[in-house]
Order: structure tokens, then sequence, then C-alpha cells
């Protein structure tokens, strides 16, 4: 996944580069450090292979469950 692949595909879902970070917590990996991410988005560094597929992944989710994933991200 390119950056700006990454940055586009947080639009889609409605996630801030922070959001991102908090749902990975809550999704039991470590919470990046928030210049990592950006770091992501800026193509400073590339995107790991599984937070492309998670992105991927929450993409396809219905619009329901994939708002019952990320609520919690969302909301701080």
């Amino acid at each position: 996944m390119t950056e700006d692949e990454f940055t586009e595909a947080l639009q889609r879902l409605g996630l801030s580069q922070a959001a991102l970070g908090r749902l990975l917590d809550d999704l039991g990996e470590q919470q990046p450090a928030p210049t990592t991410v950006w770091r992501w988005a800026d193509g400073r560094s590339r995107v790991p292979i599984g937070i492309g597929a998670l992105l991927k992944l929450l993409e396809q989710l219905p619009t329901e469950i994939r708002a019952q994933v990320t609520r919690k991200a969302l909301r701080a």
C-alpha cells in the first residue's frame, strides 16, 4: 500500500491517524507512535503489509460492523 492509498483509505473509513493508532491498540496491537503513522502517510516509512490488509478488510465490512469495530477509537 502506498502512502496515497493509505491516506485515502483512512479518509474513506473516517479515521484520523490518531484514531488508527487507537484502533490498533483496541485490537490488541501496541499503539504506534503518532510519528510512525505520520511517516506511513508521508511516505517516509513503508506501510506495513498488515496495516494495509487491515484497512482493506475494514473497508469490506458492512457499515454497521465497521462502525462497531471503530466506534471506541473514534470517540477519544
